[in-house]
């Protein structure tokens, strides 16, 4: 059975996760990759000549640099692989305008999963329809959960401390910021 990626690109059988593998085929230098996980990989070369240990010699290989992975480490890193293998890994192509955004979600994603319960109940007083450049006013008992929130790179402007006398302060979110809210909330942005 054959399926289609999220481009209208038809990719090959599905595997045993119900996700399709790209074709061999399809892959091409300079275009970019997902695992539909926390993979993100561009291709930077195909050729016979990409060698990597373990390769047959009639084997086509793939240069890529990783853009986004589970570990923090191999981001930015480039490797080699047998074409056949990145096309098994490779489930979806990303075009090119919607990299950014798909790297923002991922990162969101991350960073929803690892907040506190009091982050959590924090965010989710917040309305959906804000921008990076909305200050949304917060009482001063939300001191604490914000400076901690910013910490996680959620929220992008507050001060650093407060005077005794105020009784509110302003903050304003990053992109992904803005990106972990709406996985809290339950929408899309």
């Amino acid at each position: 059975m054959l399926s289609s990626t999220p481009n209208g690109r038809q990719s090959g059988p599905l595997a045993e996760d119900g996700k399709a593998d790209m074709k061999a085929d399809l892959i091409q230098a300079g275009r970019i990759y997902s695992d539909q996980k926390q993979g993100v990989r561009r291709v930077l070369e195909i050729g016979a000549s990409i060698r990597t240990c373990g390769m047959f010699d009639d084997a086509v290989g793939v240069r890529y640099e990783v853009l986004a992975a589970s570990k923090e480490p191999y981001v930015g890193t480039k490797s080699s692989m047998e074409l056949k293998s990145f096309a098994s890994w490779a489930k979806c192509e990303i075009p090119t305008e919607d990299v950014t955004a798909h790297l923002t979600k991922l990162q969101a994603e991350k960073v929803a999963g690892k907040l506190t319960e009091a982050q959590r109940n924090f965010l989710l007083t917040f309305d959906g329809d804000l921008t990076e450049a909305t200050a949304v006013e917060c009482s001063r008992k939300e001191f604490r959960v914000a400076a901690a929130c910013q910490g996680k790179g959620i929220i992008g402007e507050m001060p650093e401390s407060l005077d005794p006398r105020l009784r509110c302060f302003d903050v304003r979110f990053t992109p992904v910021g803005l990106a972990v809210l709406a996985v809290v909330q339950g929408t899309t942005r």
